[in-house]
């Protein structure tokens, strides 16, 4: 039975009482307590969704037990060599308990955080890169609009939003039969093309090319030198600020730490989950500098 609900508000238990669960590669049921959590030991935080599924990098859904997301709890990279994924944290239920009276928060030595590998090997070892390994893959549209029903009953999600996913799903699902890409799928003419040369900074305005523009800079499977270009980003449109520059990530379907360039992430704008059943991950979206605009402040007297 699940613990904590969307909205609850659960406090992460000291760093000793959660080393007491985890086995020798510091993880509890295969999920890892990374080095990076332990800064919100003893903090109060809310739930933002359960975790019960997630979408997994080249392996579709994959179907999680105890674990939720916290309020923007995201994982900084401190540890693992400033990789910039910014990815939610997954927490195990154990790792929660109610808010007790007393608030205790003890400083985390060296030692305790020695407990919890960043490495296996050459691999880089976190909550994205086992994700595949502590999974259920979830197979089919029958099981996918239940799992979908239940976010619904749960209050997961807003009647209008299930019936926004489910008919983008029923509507793809009859593309593909008739031999169409889904819904928001670009692709390209074939040809290599830039990344983009703007050398965005943050705090930046910048607009988001029109898709017809960015269709011409995708190769045949909607990549832009290797980087998709996602069915949910054709939804946004308009200006947006940068946020951040992306230069390095650990991929999840190797543990290799990967180099970008002419790539940043927008401002609020993360993964919804709406082409992927209602995934609750909020993954940050990653722009190539080709796909945007640079827009000009506006001036003195136009404010």
């Amino acid at each position: 039975m699940n613990r904590f609900a969307r909205g609850d508000l659960v406090e992460v238990l000291p760093l000793d009482e959660i080393l007491a669960v985890l086995d020798d590669k510091g993880a509890l049921d295969g999920l890892p307590f990374m080095p990076e959590m332990a800064a919100f030991c003893g903090h109060r935080f809310r739930v933002s969704r359960r975790a019960n599924r997630t979408c997994v990098e080249d392996s579709g859904e994959g179907l999680l037990s105890n674990t939720v997301f916290l309020e923007d709890v995201r994982c900084d990279g401190s540890h693992h060599d400033g990789c910039q994924r910014r990815c939610l944290m997954f927490w195990h239920e154990r790792w929660l308990r109610q808010p007790t009276d007393a608030r205790i928060e003890q400083p985390t030595s060296p030692a305790a955080l020695s407990r919890l590998p960043v490495k296996i090997g050459e691999r880089y070892y976190c909550q994205s890169t086992e994700l595949k390994r502590i999974t259920t893959p979830s197979r089919g549209m029958v099981a996918g609009v239940a799992l979908l029903t239940k976010d619904l009953l749960s209050g997961e999600i807003s009647l209008s939003r299930y019936v926004m996913i489910l008919g983008n799903a029923l509507i793809n699902k009859f593309r593909k039969l008739i031999g169409l890409a889904e819904i928001g799928r670009l692709s390209g003419p074939g040809t290599e093309t830039s990344k983009g040369n703007l050398d965005l900074e943050p705090g930046e305005l910048v607009e988001i090319r029109p898709l017809a523009e960015i269709s011409r800079t995708l190769d045949r499977k909607g990549k832009n030198r290797g980087l998709n270009f996602d069915p949910e980003m054709a939804l946004y449109s308009g200006p947006y600020e940068v946020e951040r520059r992306i230069e390095r990530i650990i991929l999840e379907t190797t543990g290799e730490m990967r180099t970008l360039t002419h790539t940043v992430a927008l401002k609020g704008v993360d993964c919804q989950g709406l082409c992927a059943r209602n995934c609750p991950r909020a993954n940050p979206i990653y722009w190539r500098e080709i796909w945007l605009r640079r827009l000009e402040p506006p001036s003195e007297a136009s404010r």
